[in-house]
């Protein structure tokens, strides 16, 4: 399975979309397996489960709204690197999150 830290590496800041409760799940139990911690402290797996993260190469964490992932597709679409996490941990290719077309996002 790919790693968070190799996102980490690559971009300071990572935003993930979970997009059902399983991926959540195991999304937060690997972000503790590797280390990450969330901004208050708390260890991933003691988090609510959400379909949005952000991880840092500081290895912090924490929730994204779901009106910031979509704001930013419109106004800086390049400027965050968002990563599909069912597509990547499955080893797909292309595991970035694209807008539909030019104002519509992934549903979150």
């Amino acid at each position: 399975m790919r790693s968070l830290k190799t996102l980490v590496e690559k971009n300071a800041q990572v935003w993930i979309y979970c997009e059902n409760m399983d991926l959540q799940e195991q999304f937060l139990k690997q972000a503790e397996s590797e280390g990450f911690l969330a901004l208050n402290g708390q260890k991933p797996t003691e988090l609510f489960r959400h379909q949005l993260y952000g991880i840092n190469d500081d290895m912090t964490m924490g929730y994204l709204s779901a009106m910031i992932w979509s704001l930013t597709f419109q106004k800086c679409p390049d400027h965050i690197a968002r990563v599909d996490y069912g597509k990547y941990i499955s080893d797909e290719d292309d595991y970035m999150c694209h807008p539909r077309d030019n104002t519509k996002e992934k549903n979150v």
